[in-house]
């Protein structure tokens, strides 16, 4: 320390560190938040899970909303909204699922464990086969095929981005 400097007034015995509550709604989720501290979305979402019913009450308004509205334009924001809601609850409703198949798989790979089995580890490719295995499974047949031919079209797709753009020739240009 100097001793140029004057000796403040106001002496720090003791840092003790402020405590600040903070909603975990608004917590961003994933690794790093929190500064390495991990929100576990599970408990999060049973904790929370009284808000399903109200998005679910809130849909059922918009649905409502968007009948009896006349102009076509606040009409349409209404049904995009409506649009947006299912698509969101559709989406954590599969993310719900796959969570609970993983899950199924793990308790049974425990199971197995206790009686003397060595431990098998889903890879990723086998975790989405038997998502998919399972979305098949609850589907008609109708639907499964459907289902399928837009895969198919979705990977076709994709390959034929992945593909490089053929060169122009002087040929080609007249």
């Amino acid at each position: 320390m100097s001793s140029k400097k004057r000796v403040s007034r106001k002496r720090d015995f003791i840092e003790v560190p402020k405590i600040q509550a903070r909603d975990p709604r608004f917590m961003p989720l994933g690794p790093g938040a929190l500064k390495g501290h991990r929100v576990d979305e599970i408990v999060a979402r049973k904790a929370y899970s009284f808000l399903d019913d109200y998005r679910q009450d809130e849909l059922n308004q918009l649905r409502a909303a968007s009948k009896k509205e006349k102009d076509p334009t606040v009409r349409e924001k209404l049904q995009k909204a409506v649009m947006s809601m299912e698509s969101q609850l559709k989406a954590q409703k599969r993310k719900d699922r796959e969570r609970e198949l993983l899950e199924e798989h793990r308790k049974n790979e425990k199971e197995l464990v206790k009686q003397g089995k060595k431990p098998f580890y889903l890879k990723k490719a086998e975790q989405k086969k038997k998502l998919l295995l399972d979305q098949y499974a609850n589907m008609k047949k109708g639907q499964v095929d459907k289902a399928i031919e837009r895969r198919r079209k979705k990977l076709a797709a994709k390959e034929k981005k992945a593909l490089p753009m053929a060169r122009r020739t002087a040929e080609d240009r007249s």
